[in-house]
């Protein structure tokens, strides 16, 4: 037997290269953000047209309308008191269960898909048909549409504080604080709470961006009396097409500036150790 290399024959074909998956990567991104991006530009153009170029003036007139600052104002305080009943309420309930109750566990999944099932127009007459009748006469009042907003954001917090629940030993974790004499409020806020933090905060950004874009339980619930940032910019689009379609994009800007904002203070809070 021959240990010298034999020469390939002619006519060998060789194994053609694989194609770059970066390319269709790239493809695909830029695909992405072309579809994201265009409505914000089509916006953004319609917003800036003038019969003789482009004007600024429906944007400076909106940093100088009060009105702006009070129904936008109405949505974030909205946004932040849903925030607060939706993550108190959930992350509790799920601690207890992973501790006491997993057999829990498949029927609150269950229950926290329910708002999926039922349309917001059915909710929001249910509400009114309940609570428009004393004792409980809650119709026109922040206080309803808080209540709503905690229902039907439910999934996106449980799903989030979930995932970060399932990724922590949180049974293992409870009885080594309790072993040290530590309190349940100690072992909840100063060693549970930084391991689901992520998902805490991932929670409230999902929350916020659908309150301050929701429309039908707002117009349902509150109307004129508590009126959000939507409801203003449907009120405006009637008479003033160009103002609320800037509207809109403050809207969009503001929202993008909060959920920033909550993620630097996320990276400011004690990480998982």
């Amino acid at each position: 037997m021959s240990l010298v290399a034999q020469p390939p024959q002619t006519g060998t074909v060789l194994p053609e290269a694989k194609p770059r998956t970066w390319v269709w990567q790239v493809v695909l991104l830029a695909g992405l953000v072309f579809y994201l991006l265009m409505p914000i530009v089509g916006l953004l153009r319609f917003s800036t047209r003038a019969a003789n170029g482009i004007t600024f003036q429906y944007y400076l007139n909106a940093f100088a309308d009060p009105a702006f600052y009070k129904f936008l104002g109405n949505s974030l305080l909205a946004g932040f008191w849903t925030i607060a009943v939706t993550l108190i309420l959930t992350t509790f309930t799920l601690y207890w269960a992973y501790l006491k109750a997993r057999w829990l566990l498949p029927l609150l999944e269950f229950i926290s898909l329910l708002p999926f099932v039922v349309p917001a127009v059915t909710l929001g007459v249910g509400l009114i048909q309940i609570f428009s009748t004393p004792p409980l006469r809650l119709t026109g009042t922040p206080y309803l549409l808080i209540g709503a907003y905690a229902v039907v954001t439910l999934p996106f917090a449980y799903r989030a504080i979930e995932n970060s629940l399932q990724g922590a030993n949180v049974l293992t974790l409870t009885e080594a604080a309790e072993s040290l004499g530590a309190s349940w409020w100690q072992i909840f806020v100063e060693i549970i709470l930084p391991c689901v933090w992520s998902g805490v905060i991932s929670g409230g950004l999902l929350v916020l961006s659908y309150v301050l874009g929701e429309f039908t339980l707002a117009l349902f619930l509150v109307g004129s009396s508590f009126q959000t940032f939507p409801l203003y910019i449907n009120q405006l689009y009637s008479y003033q097409p160009q103002y609320s379609v800037v509207m809109s994009l403050l809207s969009f800007v503001s929202t993008w500036l909060v959920a920033w904002l909550l993620v630097l203070f996320t990276q400011k809070a004690p990480s998982q150790t």
